[in-house]
């Protein structure tokens, strides 16, 4: 298939366009990812003192949420300095 120059023309000139596009859309499915796996880690301090503390692990109850909120911080980390401005995006 011949592609006539105005086409070829239009291709060219919209491809950083496209890329840039794409890799917003990555970066908006990798905080999406990260915001999943805070939540989980939220979740799980709550039910893995709850589920010691009914199995009668008392000693683990202080230590495990600890962990668990260390691992959260650092997992929201990218999160919240990713979002301290808002979305940017570049202005042609």
């Amino acid at each position: 298939v011949i592609m006539n120059k105005g086409a070829k023309q239009l291709i060219h000139n919209l491809t950083p366009e496209i890329e840039r596009k794409c890799e917003q859309i990555k970066l908006a499915k990798k905080e999406k990812l990260q915001t999943r796996l805070f939540l989980l880690l939220c979740l799980l301090v709550v039910i893995v003192p709850i589920a010691l503390v009914i199995f009668g692990i008392s000693l683990s109850v202080f230590i495990i949420p600890i962990i668990f909120m260390c691992l959260s911080v650092v997992m929201l980390l990218p999160i919240l300095l990713g979002q301290q401005g808002g979305k940017n995006y570049e202005k042609v």
